[in-house]
């Protein structure tokens, strides 16, 4: 999960500076977008690190290598991904470990300068945590589990995208 919030993070810091400039209406708008993005800049990368750290335990490597693919690199992203296994009692306990340590990591999106920024990172969030209480409660396997989480994450990209299409650089 801290991975596909990192991969969100830095695929929208990438988009942000990607931006092309354009001229803007007034010089005011135009310092208002540039701190916008200097915000958002200094938010992601908080939280990039934050990620950075919960990616480094014993119950991230577990959760990616057993149950979601986290990182991008995951050897077992095809078998995880067309699992129709159903979680499993140790699964249950290193998910749960897994998503209370990321959940220190939430609250860095409020620092986010608009709401409809932290708006897409709280609906990632909530459908996220829908699709891990799925697999906890067994109405989902751990491939069906997977394929919602990268569908979310799609989503979320594709939100986070249009909300920055508005403060790009001008």
């Amino acid at each position: 999960m801290k991975n596909i919030f990192r991969v969100a993070c830095l695929f929208a810091l990438f988009l942000t500076a990607c931006a092309s400039n354009k001229l803007g209406n007034t010089a005011s708008t135009a310092e208002s977008n540039n701190e916008i993005q200097k915000q958002v800049e200094l938010v992601q990368k908080k939280m990039s690190a934050c990620i950075a750290d919960i990616n480094k335990t014993d119950d991230e490597k577990y959760v990616n290598d057993n149950i979601i693919v986290i990182s991008a690199n995951n050897p077992n992203a095809k078998k995880l991904m067309s699992s129709t296994d159903f979680i499993n009692d140790e699964q249950i306990a290193a998910l749960t470990r897994f998503k209370d340590a990321t959940l220190q990591c939430r609250p860095i999106a409020k620092e986010l300068p608009k709401p409809e920024m932290i708006a897409v990172y709280e609906y990632y969030y909530s459908k996220v945590d829908d699709v891990y209480s799925d697999l906890v409660n067994k109405r989902i396997t751990i491939g069906v589990a997977n394929q919602e989480r990268q569908m979310r994450l799609r989503y979320t990209n594709e939100k986070w995208a249009q909300v920055m299409k508005i403060y790009k650089g001008s």
